[in-house]
């Protein structure tokens, strides 16, 4: 369903990332941010809006908004994200979707009973020319079969980042560690780039350093895909890296590598013409533009933001659906799971147990 009055818009969180979607929106220009939402009063003032409330459901209340931007701590999204699309509203849901499976499938029912609706889970990093491309290229067969895949991802995440907020670090409040909370961003982008459809998880997550915290600080798994390809995959919160990617995608007529800030670090194929290219897609940043909060994330926001305002104007679905970003936090799920009953596991996952993980001696 098209949309053509202004649209109006509300941020329902306004910590670390609320900021981000209030800045993207303005930078689009199309949608007016009305209400600024957040449970403590402490937050009011952080994100520029005339209304502000500490219940969301007012701001779902009002017959106005058109589009919700869902910026919470993540076992609040699916209630939120459900409820307002129940309530009539587009929604823009932040990463991960969920922090449990049974919310993960609510969320995607709830976005197929309203197909008018535009049902967008934030994954900007798919936005970039070079992402893109390369997808293509893969999807089209240019790469040909491939042949092995595998992507690690290291970060540093300090006590004082934990303290920072009380849910950080707790399996209730926050779902999950490095691998919900950081990583998932690398690991959508490279299952979307190997196609999709996870099926199935053999991982092992672990405590390894972080004494203050209950979530995993490390895990590894292989990932198997519909289409019979499989990959590795490992994430790791050293404490001395800072941040960093090491993704390899190795086929029949050549082989991508890509590092930090999923920029190509080697391009190889039969086609030397087409390396060129998609080396030169890998040069253009548009970044030029610096959003508030936190640089690693890159300032795709921006993009992503402005494909869902289109999306609502247009009557379409967004590039990246409910459905899309389910993915890889069905991965990180998985690896969860996995590690609890001691054995790969069948995506969807049907059950789904946390597990108990004692800090490393």
């Amino acid at each position: 369903m098209k949309k053509s009055t202004p649209i109006t818009a509300a941020i329902i969180g306004c910590g670390v990332i609320g900021p981000n979607h209030a800045r993207a929106l303005e930078l689009d220009g199309r949608a007016a941010l009305k209400w600024a939402c957040d449970i403590d009063a402490k937050r009011q003032g952080r994100i520029a809006a005339p209304k502000f409330t500490r219940d969301y459901r007012e701001v779902l209340a009002d017959p106005e908004v058109d589009l919700v931007c869902v910026c919470t701590p993540h076992p609040v999204h699916a209630e939120v994200a459900c409820a307002a699309l129940a309530a009539g509203k587009h929604v823009v849901c932040e990463k991960p979707l969920a922090s449990h499976p049974s919310e993960l499938a609510k969320m995607i029912e709830a976005a197929g009973k309203r197909p008018d609706l535009v049902a967008a889970g934030i994954f900007q990093h798919r936005f970039t020319p070079f992402a893109r491309r390369l997808k293509t290229l893969l999807s089209g067969g240019d790469f040909g079969r491939i042949l092995q895949a595998s992507v690690e991802f290291r970060c540093t995440r300090t006590e004082e980042y934990y303290a920072s907020d009380a849910w950080r670090g707790k399996w209730k409040e926050e779902g999950g560690g490095v691998l919900l909370n950081q990583a998932i961003h690398t690991l959508d982008i490279f299952q979307w780039w190997l196609g999709g459809d996870p099926v199935e998880v053999d991982g092992t997550v672990a405590r390894r350093r972080m004494a203050c915290i209950e979530v995993e600080d490390f895990g590894e798994a292989r990932v198997r895909f519909a289409s019979g390809s499989s990959a590795v995959v490992r994430a790791v919160n050293d404490g001395v890296s800072g941040w960093g990617v090491d993704l390899v995608i190795e086929a029949e007529y050549g082989s991508v590598r890509v590092g930090d800030s999923h920029r190509p670090v080697e391009v190889k194929h039969q086609s030397t013409s087409l390396a060129t290219e998609l080396w030169a897609m890998g040069q253009v940043r548009l970044d030029g533009i610096r959003m508030p909060g936190k640089a690693v994330y890159g300032d795709h926001h921006a993009l992503q933001l402005a494909d869902a305002v289109s999306a609502i104007l247009e009557g379409r679905k967004p590039f990246v659906t409910f459905q899309d970003a389910s993915a890889a936090n069905a991965i990180v799920l998985g690896m969860y799971h996995s590690t609890a009953v001691g054995g790969a596991v069948s995506l969807p996952l049907k059950d789904y147990k946390t597990p108990v993980l004692p800090l490393a001696p």
